[in-house]
């Protein structure tokens, strides 16, 4: 098993006209080959070949598809362990390709095959007439809405030919009527390699009909026939392992989050015993654990009207997300939402808010790092009142100014004092007087001398002596009927005992 981990091989490069050699991670917006040097610092960004698989081909249907030069390339297959020292041996090599072509030929890679692929696609599409999208094509995706993908192996797709299942053997042994499934569009998904939405079976066990909710998918048979497959609701998903992959803490985080493993893992093949590069996801509706080949998913070039640049396509390829604004929906409205391959759909998922989430996060955890001390802000208002240059002038030597008029959270006026509080970037208020070396005085206008008088000298005005509250601009009587009260009962004389 650890032997076959090591059975990866890497693609380096030769830019025939600038002589450049490097190893391949992706392509470039332009379709040309993103090399790499050959680095341990770049090593997680090469492209990496399972030996006994075909991910090979998805990478060159892609290459011959964009690229407006691909003979100007030239592709050499090699181990990916080691492959430093390889990459210095190779550019010695290639300075004479023909005099080596022994010793190179072995790596070289035969893309005749690629070449005529992409000459008869092209072709085809040339001949062909352009067809609208059908309004499935173009319907707005919900939360978890699925983007279908088209398989790698496009020349030889074909969906399952249903003719080859025993309907009869469908409606005995699991109690479903096709015709139903055929009606509601579920069959078509299961002929495209998908599954039915949730349905009602009663599979019989030893002659016992037993009730239960599943999801249905074909399965090609050795033999030739087509088999329904169930997919039954288990009680929860596994999140420790899937076969021979063990999950991480992040990856069971991940699972929990999106139902996306958020990398590819080695899977592996219980017929061969090959490990093959896959994606992991948790079917949302069953909790049954899905995995799929990297080779079985072409990587779109466009979702929703954007184009994908190559570190975009590279991170899905990956199985990460990847947050993209500006997409059409069919409505036209446009909307941002983060994409992600999803094995149990074999093609895209929306994910809304999370990556902006994350985003914002980490820039704000990135600005946090090299941010100053927080200043408090002196603005024109505080709490609804106008701040005059005398408040300011008075708060420069930290001092308590006389505000009136500020508006509490409740909507209430108020009047106080307030100084500002530097160390813990606010305002301080109070409503009792500080000490009369701590203020800073105000000239007051003429309304305001009974008040700055009572309210900032500490002196007293009879008719309002006994209010009990700060007075406010202009205020010479009692403002209201409790202020009145008050007043009134404070002048009544005392009767004596």
């Amino acid at each position: 098993m650890e032997q076959k981990k090591k059975e990866q091989d890497v693609l380096i490069v030769r830019d025939e006209k600038t002589g450049e050699i490097g190893v391949v991670a992706g392509l470039k917006r332009d379709g040309t080959p993103n090399l790499k040097p050959a680095q341990a610092e770049h090593a997680q960004d090469f492209l990496r070949f399972d030996r006994h698989g075909n991910a090979l081909d998805n990478f060159f249907a892609n290459f011959y598809r964009q690229c407006k030069e691909p003979k100007r390339f030239g592709f050499y297959r090699v181990a990916a362990e080691g492959v430093e020292k390889v990459v210095a041996v190779m550019k010695d090599l290639l300075k004479d390709p023909i005099g080596f072509q022994d010793v190179l030929s072995p790596h070289k890679v035969d893309t005749t095959k690629y070449e005529q692929a992409a000459a008869q696609q092209q072709a085809q599409e040339t001949a062909a007439p352009k067809q609208t999208p059908s309004a499935e094509e173009a319907q707005q995706p919900e939360q978890t809405q699925q983007q279908e993908a088209t398989p790698a192996a496009e020349q030889g797709y074909k969906p399952i030919d249903i003719d080859r299942l025993d309907r009869s053997e469908v409606e005995q042994r699991w109690g479903i009527d096709l015709a139903a499934l055929e009606q509601s569009g579920d069959l078509e998904r299961m002929r495209h390699y998908g599954k039915s939405q949730l349905i009602e079976c009663t599979p019989d066990f030893g002659g016992v009909r037993v009730s239960m909710q599943a999801r249905l998918s074909l399965r090609e048979n050795p033999d030739g026939t087509v088999s329904l497959v169930p997919h039954p609701i288990r009680r929860e998903p596994n999140l420790d392992e899937y076969q021979n992959v063990k999950f991480t803490q992040e990856d069971q985080e991940n699972l929990k989050k999106t139902s996306n493993l958020g990398r590819v893992a080695e899977v592996v093949d219980s017929a061969t015993g090959e490990l093959i590069p896959s994606f992991i996801s948790i079917d949302r509706l069953t909790h049954e654990t899905v995995a799929t080949p990297v080779s079985a998913i072409r990587i779109p070039d466009e979702v929703k009207g954007v184009k994908l640049d190559p570190t975009q396509q590279a991170a899905l390829l990956r199985g990460e997300g990847v947050f993209v604004e500006g997409m059409t929906a069919k409505s036209g409205k446009t909307f941002d939402a983060t994409i992600q391959i999803n094995a149990d759909k074999r093609g895209l998922d929306f994910h809304f808010g999370g990556q902006r989430r994350a985003q914002r996060q980490e820039q704000s955890q990135a600005s946090d790092d090299v941010q100053q001390p927080r200043r408090l802000r002196i603005g024109k208002t505080l709490l609804g009142a106008e701040i005059t240059p005398e408040h300011k002038a008075g708060w420069e030597q930290n001092k308590w100014v006389y505000i009136e008029g500020m508006t509490d959270k409740k909507g209430q006026k108020f009047n106080a004092y307030v100084r500002p509080n530097h160390e813990k970037v606010k305002f301080d208020f109070s409503r009792k007087r500080p000490e009369q070396s701590q203020i800073h005085e105000i000239k007051p206008d003429n309304a305001s001398h009974t008040q700055v008088a009572v309210n900032s000298e500490g002196k007293t005005h009879e008719a309002t002596k006994h209010v009990g509250e700060p007075l406010q601009r202009g205020q010479t009587a009692p403002a209201n009927k409790e202020q009145q009260r008050r007043q009134q009962n404070a002048n009544k004389p005392k009767m004596r005992r």
